[in-house]
């Protein structure tokens, strides 16, 4: 991906001190809120640490502690800084506090941690080692990188595939690790040597991948004091949604970013830490009142989502994970709701065949399709169970899909841009140089 994939708008004026005026009377937003999260959105100044649990109102906390900053006018727009997990939720995170603040919130630093990272990268291209116009690399591009060097350097990819050297190249970012920061004892000299190589053509590229987008602004804040020093001044307070899955780099990003004032925000839940496989470190969240003791820890416990009854398993089964806060979930409604039922099978054909069983049981009890969702933990769950409903004649539909920008004709476009924008990106011209086909192989590149 090139360009503005991570645009967040103009350019805000330098930080200062709050704008004149006094504070807002207390908003009628304020009134929509349960005790605990009104206390969450008041409690402005220091750590706030707030446990939320499924369909606690985790959003509505976020946004209306957002807006209460910017309506109170204990800052500017420009001095808040609010971190999301996609740019969905972004968003909508957004498009709630313009409806609480409106134009008040134009201004906001309000994103994903790649995007933020990538506007601060391209304010400072240069201390970082990169020039203006930088390429993002996607996944794609990443891989024929990594696959070239692997080449180069004779390595068998059978026994070392691209997938797996590129992932642990990822995790070493994802901890904030360079080259030269790798513990010997972690991995083999050649496949340091690779890393080093790879992050050498990314900037013989003028290049980035996601994971520079959090390693390249930790480091230039820890190398850097005037420009850590620069955003410490700016972001005069720091909201954070999903806390629990962050990884070290955005964990050390959020903290140098905090040092100071410490008006830090931190919105997740430990019991749905599930993304260890990514990089993901449940531990942030744990010690948060370690790393601020004076820090305010809040549970929202009332949901507004699920029966009793659902609420009560999952208790029961979250009350045996060893390294958890502590919270218990009860339903807001008072619904108690049917009884949950569990059928064990033997593998994925005979579990689509209790499903497809389930759903037409269902459609003879008059309940329509439009009703009814399956629900699966990977994608390639689906298959066995699309099969299943072929054979009965079941009308469905799968949501989801290749993403925009991962369908090829797609990525070839983008490939023609990135030469146009930067003729030295030879990663896309490779991909474009024959397509269409003009009779160009090996050789002839």
């Amino acid at each position: 991906m090139n360009g503005d994939p991570f645009d967040l708008g103009a350019e805000e004026p330098e930080a200062g001190p709050p704008a004149p005026g006094a504070p807002a009377a207390p908003a009628t937003y304020l009134d929509a809120l349960n005790p605990e999260q009104r206390r969450a959105v008041e409690t402005t100044e220091g750590p706030v640490l707030v446990l939320s649990g499924a369909g606690t109102g985790k959003t509505r906390v976020l946004t209306t502690r957002l807006a209460h900053i910017l309506a109170q006018r204990l800052a500017r727009p420009h001095e808040c800084l609010a971190v999301t997990f996609t740019n969905k939720a972004a968003r909508e995170m957004r498009h709630r506090v313009a409806e609480l603040v409106g134009g008040m919130a134009e201004g906001v630093w309000l994103g994903t941690f790649h995007a933020l990272g990538a506007r601060i990268l391209r304010r400072h291209a240069e201390q970082a080692g990169l020039g203006d116009a930088f390429t993002i690399l996607d996944d794609d591009d990443q891989k024929r990188l990594v696959k070239q060097l692997l080449e180069a350097e004779n390595v068998d990819t059978k026994r070392w595939p691209v997938r797996n050297v590129l992932g642990a190249i990822q995790r070493w970012k994802d901890r904030a690790l360079g080259p030269d920061g790798v513990p010997d004892d972690e991995a083999e000299g050649w496949l340091v040597r690779l890393y080093r190589q790879y992050q050498e053509r990314l900037r013989t590229l003028n290049a980035v991948d996601f994971g520079d987008l959090l390693l390249l602004p930790v480091h230039l804040f820890q190398q850097d004091p005037d420009i850590a020093a620069e955003y410490q001044r700016r972001f005069r307070y720091i909201l954070v949604d999903e806390y629990q899955d962050t990884n070290v780099a955005q964990y050390l990003w959020l903290r140098l970013l905090a040092t100071g004032h410490h008006n830090l925000c931190c919105v997740g839940d430990d019991d749905q830490a599930i993304y260890s496989w990514r990089g993901a470190e449940v531990a942030n969240i744990l010690r948060f009142e370690h790393d601020y003791p004076d820090a305010a820890v809040i549970r929202l416990e009332r949901n507004y989502r699920s029966t009793d009854r659902i609420l009560e398993a999952a208790s029961h089964l979250i009350a045996h994970n060893d390294s958890r806060m502590g919270k218990r979930l009860h339903a807001e409604t008072g619904a108690t709701g049917p009884g949950i039922q569990v059928r064990a099978v033997w593998d994925g054909e005979a579990e689509a065949r209790v499903i497809g069983d389930l759903i037409e049981e269902e459609r003879r009890a008059g309940r329509s399709l439009e009703e009814m969702a399956v629900l699966v933990r990977a994608g390639l769950q689906t298959r066995e169970i699309e099969e299943r409903l072929i054979v009965l004649g079941t009308p469905y539909r799968v949501l989801g899909g290749p993403r925009f920008y991962e369908r090829q004709e797609i990525r070839d476009a983008l490939a023609y841009l990135r030469v146009i924008n930067q003729p030295a990106d030879d990663l896309a011209f490779e991909r474009i140089v024959n397509v269409p086909k003009r009779g160009l192989g090996a050789a002839a590149l």
